[in-house]
């Protein structure tokens, strides 16, 4: 109905209205002139006193696009946090219109940040103005420091592109944990689909002397230091950025992202860790992190330990990568199929991706013993299922790029893990022709759910255009 709520939180007449409406209930009650000045310039009060001990004490605000700030100096900032538009979720400006319509002062949407088709606004265009703003963060942000990003949405391709723009900006993402704020916005309380909570994203600028020497050797012989740097930079608790297979694609993604030479495959990737880190439940540390470690789970109750690793989930399944992570995590202990399949369907939300079916990637990544379900337990098992992997993926990718080769169409169904596998090869061994000949062959839609994909497609094209120039 048209009409006033019961609000017995509000402790007052004021905000009687329908939140998430545009009209004006035909019921209201009315509150008198005099109530509603002295409610006012008591909130002013504190607004002024808030913000004259703020000024005090050295605050700045500035209103600004986050794409230009051109007036805060380099290499300046102890921290940011920032919470930015999620995509498509809401249209900022736009619903802006009525109040800036009264005040004849409209916002410059153009560098506004969101996906919209009326502003000819896609993904792609959400993408640039994400990293035009995330590299700004990054330059006026010190070495060594935090960025903290605040997100909101249940499309994997929106969550896929800001951490592309994150990554291209120079920044390295070291984990994504849940933000539970208690009380929801409307759209999380009332819009079908909505997630219910935030995911924070805590990502670092590396150290001055740390991209130096990386500039400088073009990532050679850098595979240790990078990995060292991130495991210096992740919390002592154990986080699914601590397994070999997330070590493994941050080190992949920033070697690409800077154009520089892959030497690793998984299988001597997980060499390189078991020959210089330690492997503790699952979870790989540099030497001084043990000690700290062991001390820290020796103060906890095995119920707590449970509770904090139950915590370290992926809080979304958006592909085959995250899905045998996801499994990874949830194998603390051996366990059935059914309980494995109980709690991986309703957080799997692949798009755009050939994903096997979940028994297939149990059998071919884990160990099956007594009718359950475990990791691999050493060196040896874990190299044999890596070698294995390999071989599966080198046959889907070449499968692939014969198809590409031969079909006239364009490919409806790939397997991005393969793809990427593929892509991976292709770009150690220069096969760029390769990378593109799959890449025109691909919907504009599949090669923009996966910032990977991208990334090789982007570098196979500068790099041919290279050759071709000269």
């Amino acid at each position: 109905a048209k009409i006033n709520r019961y609000a017995p939180t509000h402790f007052s007449q004021v905000n009687r209205y329908l939140n998430g409406t545009l009209y004006i209930g035909s019921l209201r009650s009315e509150t008198s002139l005099e109530y509603l000045i002295k409610n006012k310039i008591k909130r002013l009060i504190k607004l002024l006193q808030i913000l004259n001990e703020s000024f005090n004490a050295g605050s700045i605000v500035t209103n600004q696009s986050t794409t230009d700030l051109k007036n805060i100096p380099s290499n300046s900032v102890d921290y940011i946090f920032v919470d930015p538009p999620f995509g498509a979720n809401l249209m900022y400006s736009e619903l802006s219109f009525l109040w800036e319509s009264w005040l004849k002062i409209f916002t410059n949407n153009k560098e506004e940040a969101i996906i919209n088709s009326g502003q000819n606004k896609g993904i792609n265009e959400y993408t640039e103005l994400m990293t035009a703003s995330f590299k700004e963060m990054n330059r006026i942000l010190k070495p060594n420091r935090w960025l903290t990003i605040e997100f909101h949405n249940t499309k994997a391709i929106v969550w896929n592109s800001i951490q592309e723009a994150i990554a291209q900006s120079g920044f390295i993402i070291a984990q994504v944990s849940v933000l539970n704020k208690k009380q929801g916005t409307f759209n999380q309380v009332s819009a079908p689909g909505s997630v219910k909570n935030d995911l924070i994203i805590n990502a670092y600028k590396p150290k001055e002397e740390f991209l130096k020497r990386f500039i400088k050797n073009a990532g050679e012989g850098m595979e240790f230091d990078f990995i060292k740097e991130q495991l210096e930079h992740l919390s002592i608790i154990p986080s699914i950025e601590r397994t070999e297979k997330m070590l493994y694609s941050k080190m992949l993604a920033h070697y690409v992202e800077n154009g520089y030479k892959i030497r690793y495959n998984s299988n001597n990737f997980y060499k390189l860790l078991y020959d210089n880190f330690v492997d503790l439940d699952g979870y790989w540390f540099i030497e001084t992190q043990v000690n700290d470690y062991n001390k820290w789970k020796s103060n906890l109750s095995i119920d707590q330990l449970k509770e904090i690793l139950d915590g370290q989930q992926i809080l979304l399944i958006t592909d085959e990568r995250s899905a045998i992570t996801w499994i990874y995590n949830f194998l603390k202990e051996p366990k059935e199929f059914t309980e494995i399949h109980s709690n991986f369907q309703p957080i799997s939300r692949t798009i755009h991706d050939d994903v096997p079916e979940l028994i297939e990637i149990l059998n071919k990544n884990f160990i099956l013993e007594n009718n359950r379900y475990r990791r691999p337990l050493d060196q040896k098992e874990q190299e044999k299922i890596n070698k294995n992997r390999e071989k599966e993926l080198d046959r889907a990718f070449n499968k692939l790029l014969k198809e590409a080769k031969t079909q006239k169409g364009k490919i409806k169904e790939i397997r991005r893990e393969a793809l990427v596998h593929g892509f991976t090869k292709c770009y150690q061994e220069g096969r760029y022709q390769d990378i593109l000949t799959i890449a025109d062959k691909l919907y504009t839609s599949t090669l923009e759910s996966s910032g990977d994909i991208m990334d090789f497609v982007d570098i196979a094209r500068i790099k041919t255009q290279g050759s071709e120039d000269l």
